[in-house]
């Protein structure tokens, strides 16, 4: 069965270690290990976990550590082991007397021990447990034997399942990033197979209902398949492609199996992957902040540096920003994202305040920073792991130094709030253009800015409003263009000739001043202000 707090404490990583608080609480099961790398991360654990962090996360929190241990209680957190020394020297003996009162074992994680010293063990003996309540010495000809399936790859459960069954498999990971084939050089076929699986309204039948089992044909061709795990609203999917034969009943026997053991590989994968987020996350908390010392950004460059990973001397800042989902959404969007970016060049993700990711993006990257470049990026992604309908805007900041990336991280948040207050959600905002109203936005300006709007724009926003024409837009498109109507015309979509009465409309009702050489400035500029009225 799986590990006991009391049990980690007897690993050889943990030789050095200690036990801080809860000794009652020592027989708590522990399935899995996940690094914290947010203060508020404890929203995303799913029970019996063992929360380990470096406490940098918890600086943010010294104020109420008390209660965060009762926060970790709630979740069904296992226990907690500390790294100390590095961020906090010491626990604050309210934190201490919660856990005991809560018999909620603290663990002090030794230094020198990488987390992966701890989550490996966890995950083998967690692996032991699962696997050998659905193993049969038949099933998957004998392959995998409980020792070995925590040291296996994905990739080589997938080769076997493939030889097994003498026809194409598939993994489906979106919040992982992972979309895995055997054979690794995927077929025409295998491709219909995908589409076949994301679209609706093809023929399908359930042909095991306890292990959810679904066999859809189309697009010439048949796949059975099957959700492996869900997590944080999001479901994982192993798929054969019935390329050679239909599967028999015992080969559909080897893919419950399989199904199971994917489902473990797939959680030591993002116990692997939140050890990395943490340091990432570390250093970019580290960044945003002005108040971190620069000896304390250094090290946390260094430790991020010692991951193999080529830190950059500029970069920009990206802010994304969700709006309007709960927790568990923001923990699956975030990942993707994360896993996506995180492949993308020399990216570094962090996330904020439960509903925004931080990336930085390299200096001789800035393409990607492009807006209609990110934008489809964002989009594609929240697509293919089935979140389109997602409501998201982004900021994006001007080159920084990066050990001045706190500013870009303001740039970014600016743009971000601008975008948001002036434009329809679901854009990419940058903050160089934002310099004019900077100067505009501020409270005391509010009413002089008001005024001049209506005085030079009252006229056409009340005759919009009366007859549901769109002069106003049609005015600023056609500044914008330097009065050119026929580019003002493929812009917005229309006839030229439906421009050139619309501005002839403008013209009448502003006394014909609109057109005046002198005054187009005046207009330009009260068009250029009206979000801020609006």
């Amino acid at each position: 069965m799986a590990l006991t707090v009391g049990q980690i404490l007897t690993l050889p990583a943990m030789q050095n270690g200690s036990l801080l608080a809860g000794r009652k609480g020592l027989d708590r099961v522990v399935e899995t290990a996940t690094v914290l790398d947010a203060p508020d991360a404890v929203r995303w654990l799913r029970g019996q976990e063992l929360a380990l962090t470096s406490t940098y996360p918890l600086l943010q929190l010294r104020h109420r550590l008390d209660r965060f241990v009762h926060e970790l209680v709630e979740h069904g957190a296992s226990g907690l082991g500390l790294k100390l020394n590095r961020y906090m020297k010491r626990v604050p003996q309210k934190m201490i007397d919660s856990a005991d009162a809560l018999d909620f074992p603290i663990i002090v994680v030794p230094e020198d021990v990488a987390w992966v010293e701890i989550i490996t063990p966890v995950m083998s003996k967690f692996f032991e447990a699962k696997a050998g309540k659905v193993a049969q010495p038949e099933l998957l000809g004998g392959r995998f034997s409980q020792t070995m399936l925590a040291d296996s790859a994905l990739q080589d459960l997938l080769g076997d399942l493939n030889a097994l069954l003498a026809n194409p498999v598939m993994v489906i990971s979106p919040m992982d990033g992972l979309a895995l084939s055997a054979p690794t050089n995927p077929e025409p076929d295998m491709q219909d197979a995908l589409a076949l699986l994301e679209e609706e309204g093809w023929a399908s039948e359930t042909i095991d209902a306890k292990n959810a089992l679904t066999r859809r044909t189309g697009r010439r061709t048949s796949i059975v398949f099957t959700p492996y795990e869900q997590a944080n609203g999001m479901t994982g999917t192993l798929v054969v492609v019935e390329r050679n034969r239909r599967l028999s009943d015992k080969e559909l026997d080897h893919l419950s199996y399989a199904k199971v053991l994917i489902s473990l590989k797939i959680r030591q994968i993002r116990a692997d992957q939140s050890v990395i987020f943490e340091r990432q996350n570390e250093f970019v908390l580290s960044l945003i902040d002005r108040g971190t010392g620069s000896q304390t950004r250094a090290a946390l460059a260094a430790r991020y540096s010692a991951m193999g990973k080529h830190l950059h001397a500029r970069y920009i800042g990206v802010v994304v920003a969700f709006h309007d989902i709960g927790t568990d959404r923001f923990r699956a969007l975030s990942n993707a994202l994360r896993v996506h970016f995180s492949k993308h060049s020399e990216t570094i993700t962090g996330v904020i305040r439960n509903d925004r990711v931080v990336i930085l993006v390299p200096e001789d990257d800035e393409r990607l920073c492009q807006p209609d470049v990110f934008k489809e990026q964002i989009d594609t992604r929240l697509l293919k792991i089935g979140a389109q309908e997602v409501v998201w805007s982004a900021g994006v900041s001007q080159v920084t130094a990066v050990e001045h990336f706190y500013r870009a991280y303001e740039q970014a948040e600016q743009a971000l709030e601008h975008g948001r207050n002036t434009s329809k959600a679901g854009a990419v905002h940058l903050y160089d253009e934002t310099g004019f109203y900077r100067l505009f936005s501020k409270s005391a300006m509010q009413p002089d800015v008001h005024r001049f709007v209506h005085e030079w724009l009252g006229m056409l926003i009340d005759h919009d409003e009366t007859h549901r024409i769109d002069l106003i837009e049609t005015f600023r498109v056609f500044l914008d263009c330097n009065g050119n109507y026929r580019e003002t015309a493929r812009l917005l979509n229309i006839h030229h000739n439906t421009v050139r009465y619309r501005i002839s409309q403008i013209n009448e009702l502003t006394g014909e001043k609109a057109l005046q050489p002198k005054m187009r400035l005046h207009y330009h500029l009260a068009l250029k202000l009206l979000p801020l009225v609006s």
